[in-house]
């Protein structure tokens, strides 16, 4: 994309849902062949509009969504780059709807993580890298965007149940690697050790986690997973090289070369839901 298809772009964060977490859908038997030429043009004018605004900045809150849901997210959920100043061609928004329905769920509109990754917290939105952009829910964007989820046929997107992550193998497992760092890097608890992303505090006393502390980490780590789906939950893929389909953005160091490394396939398959229990790999 040019620089100035970019800056009309606003070089930005938020698909009005992202990267971070995501569930996989899943296209009930019998469901209508998707998408049509109705739905891809009504996303075309509506959703399109939504992610290409200009808002008046880089920065998270500030910046459109083009730039972080284009070559800053994962290959499997980023959208395509914008072929013209103009916007997308047909082909690629139809392509595009198919990432962007991942975000949304037709049986419950209101849930979507299309609505709610930039919604305010206080009003029940979800922790977001690209900041918030609507303070209500009775902001207009977010009413135009609720309305055209509703639109849809009821079971055109449907998410598939979230699985359980398991208590015990957090606690002998997933707070294991906060305390061994890699080789040359820091510990997780150098940056998440306290606040909303102080899932990975130092022990209090000892080298140990009191129950209270490890349910206090368990509960905050569950902010940064999207259960069911490693490849969109931030605790997977922001300390996960980008060339391995990691996220660009991440102040800390990068754990994980590839999600071949056999720490990353572990905890994956806990976010999954397929690992329980105090055995480690």
């Amino acid at each position: 994309m040019t620089a100035q298809v970019v800056t009309r772009a606003g070089l930005g964060l938020a698909l009005g849902a992202a990267a971070v977490a995501v569930s996989v859908m899943q296209q009930p038997a019998g469901a209508q062949s998707y998408p049509t030429s109705a739905d891809v043009e009504s996303y075309r004018n509506t959703i399109e509009a939504v992610l290409l605004k200009d808002r008046g900045g880089t920065t998270g809150r500030f910046a459109s969504c083009v730039m972080c849901h284009t070559w800053q997210t994962s290959v499997r959920f980023s959208l395509e780059t914008p072929a013209s100043e103009e916007g997308w061609t047909s082909a690629q928004s139809r392509r595009n709807l198919d990432v962007v329905g991942q975000l949304i769920n037709t049986q419950d509109p209101a849930s979507s993580r299309l609505l709610l990754k930039p919604l305010a917290n206080g009003e029940g939105g979800l922790p977001h890298t690209g900041g918030t952009f609507w303070e209500s829910t009775d902001d207009p964007e977010y009413a135009r965007v609720l309305q055209w989820i509703e639109g849809l046929p009821d079971n055109q997107f449907v998410p598939a149940p979230e699985p359980e992550l398991d208590f015990e193998f957090f606690r002998s497992c997933v707070q294991q690697v906060f305390a061994n760092p890699r080789e040359g890097q820091l510990p997780c608890s150098r940056c998440h050790s306290g606040g909303l992303i102080g899932f990975a505090p130092a022990p209090g006393r000892g080298d140990t986690w009191t129950d209270e502390e490890a349910q206090r980490a368990y509960e905050l780590i569950a902010r940064v997973i999207t259960p069911g789906n490693p490849e969109q939950s931030r605790f997977m893929i922001k300390p996960l090289h980008p060339d391995g389909g990691g996220a660009y953005t991440h102040n800390g160091p990068r754990r994980w070369q590839s999600q071949g490394d056999q720490e990353w396939q572990m905890l994956a398959g806990w976010v999954r839901g397929e690992r329980s229990g105090p055995a480690c790999d």
